[in-house]
């Protein structure tokens, strides 16, 4: 073997025998470089397994999240319906009481957060004395946003008269 003969074969010398690397030369294409082929393709397939799983928690754990936050913005939409809801109420009640003006309010209460909310006519359980209310976020819709049952007094309330507005009593023009 000459000089040249050898110093081409070295590279395979140069680490120990269980980190060789596999060569690329079409003539050393059969030496020892498949058993260290192997262990790494179990290594890749623990490391594949690893991250899978990794992937499948946060998968998980994002449908949770969403989940939760689509609950939480059905809960405070059905809140400002049914808050909308009893406002209307309230207002009707003492409209038909006549104890609110009737012009001041009909500009803020027209515009609707909801425009295409609408409400069942409420059933009137005389039994029970109560009322029930269901509000839906749109048309068409089987299921309602809100509900909501109310308790009717046994007696009608009582129209009050406006309180009269407190007037300064007025001094004479000094001379």
């Amino acid at each position: 073997m000459n000089a040249a003969t050898i110093a081409d074969r070295s590279h395979r010398n140069n680490l120990p025998a269980g980190r060789c690397m596999a060569c690329t030369r079409p003539i050393h294409t059969g030496h020892q470089g498949r058993s260290r082929r192997a262990g790494s393709a179990v290594v890749l397939s623990f490391l594949a397994m690893a991250v899978m799983s990794l992937a499948a928690i946060s998968i998980v754990r994002s449908h949770r999240r969403a989940n939760i936050r689509a609950s939480n913005v059905r809960q405070q939409v059905e809140g400002r319906l049914v808050a909308e809801g009893l406002i209307h109420r309230n207002v009707a009640l003492a409209r038909t009481n006549g104890v609110l003006p009737i012009a001041s309010l009909d500009a803020e209460l027209s515009d609707s957060s909801f425009p295409n909310a609408w409400m069942t006519t409420p059933v009137i359980d005389t039994v029970n004395q109560t009322v029930s209310l269901q509000v839906y976020m749109y048309p068409g819709a089987t299921q309602p946003a809100a509900s909501v049952t109310t308790a009717i007094p046994a007696t009608p309330p009582t129209p009050t008269p406006p309180a009269p507005s407190p007037t300064a009593p007025v001094a004479p023009p000094a001379s």
